[in-house]
């Protein structure tokens, strides 16, 4: 309350005033988180206790393929891509194929898109009926290029209602699919969630991919992050990064600064992917984030000269 006073410069005995009427009205709900009262909007508060109960349902369910034998099933896959598994990325695959539901997370280069790869194949041989959903279509486009198997936006894979705003897809049409795959899950909001949660069929599995140091989402809530810290869903945590990735300093400095030391701002020996750019006053950094933003317009000439 005396915070909000301060931001909202209106006294307490107001805001208290306020909140009980929104509170009768119905248009908040009060509850507690662990031991802290709260308020949420209540559209927000029913979504949230949605997700919850969606996620309980679907992980307490039976797995909708048959038992798969990883000794045989891992060996097969890596002739498949063409790639040694590493032991970290053997451990998910294992978890994957015996979870109704995983959160799979981790920052850059080290291997998720692998790991959902092998997964996807595996099972597509055991003629299980996929579907891959993102939030964004680049990253849709991005997901189907990296594992061969089509994804769609979230929005698409509902199949969006011009009429009604809303969603065709729901629990009186749900989508038709034993596992459900959804990348960047950090940037799904808790009503779009809630949405596409709805949608999927009780025998179905669900794999969350997704970083939670990177983009969150635009609308209300952090889904991902508040999924792992429940610990009502296994979560394989990815840290090892692979010898290809380790060759990104944009890569080794993020998990740098994720592990609470300083980035190499040294200047590269050889052409990099990273390079930091010294100024003392934020009038200095104008003039050189104009200078930098200049430079693909000149290669773009000199290429074309």
């Amino acid at each position: 309350m005396p915070l909000a006073e301060k931001l909202l410069e209106v006294p307490q005995q107001l805001i208290g005033t306020a909140v009980e009427l929104e509170l009768q009205e119905g248009t908040v709900v009060a509850d507690r988180v662990r031991e802290t009262p709260c308020v949420f909007l209540a559209g927000l508060y029913r979504a949230e206790r949605t997700i919850a109960e969606r996620l309980t349902r679907l992980a307490n369910g039976t797995l909708p393929w048959p038992w798969i034998d990883p000794d045989k099933a891992l060996p097969w896959v890596e002739k498949r891509i063409g790639l040694a598994l590493a032991e970290s990325q053997i451990a998910a695959i294992r978890l994957a194929l015996m979870a109704k539901v995983l959160v799979m997370t981790g920052g850059p280069g080290v291997g998720k898109t692998t790991i959902v790869n092998a997964i996807l194949r595996i099972l597509a041989a055991k003629g299980t009926s996929l579907l891959l959903c993102t939030p964004t279509g680049r990253a849709a486009k991005r997901m189907t290029e990296a594992t061969g198997f089509e994804a769609k936006t979230i929005h698409r894979l509902l199949e969006v209602d011009p009429r009604s705003g809303g969603f065709k897809r729901g629990e009186d049409n749900p989508l038709d699919c034993d596992l459900l795959a959804i990348d960047e899950t950090s940037m799904v909001d808790v009503m779009l969630m809630q949405a596409l949660l709805r949608a999927v069929p009780d025998k179905a599995a669900l794999l969350l991919v997704g970083d939670i140091d990177q983009l969150p989402s635009v609308g209300p809530g952090q889904v991902l992050a508040d999924i792992i810290s429940s610990g009502a869903v296994p979560v394989v945590r990815l840290t090892e990064v692979f010898r290809q990735a380790a060759q990104s300093r944009i890569i080794t400095n993020a998990h740098r600064i994720n592990q609470g030391s300083m980035p190499d701002l040294n200047p590269p020996e050889t052409e990099s992917d990273f390079y930091f750019v010294q100024a003392d006053d934020p009038e200095t950094a104008v003039g050189r984030i104009i200078e930098l933003k200049r430079i693909p317009i000149i290669w773009k000439h000199s290429l074309h000269a």
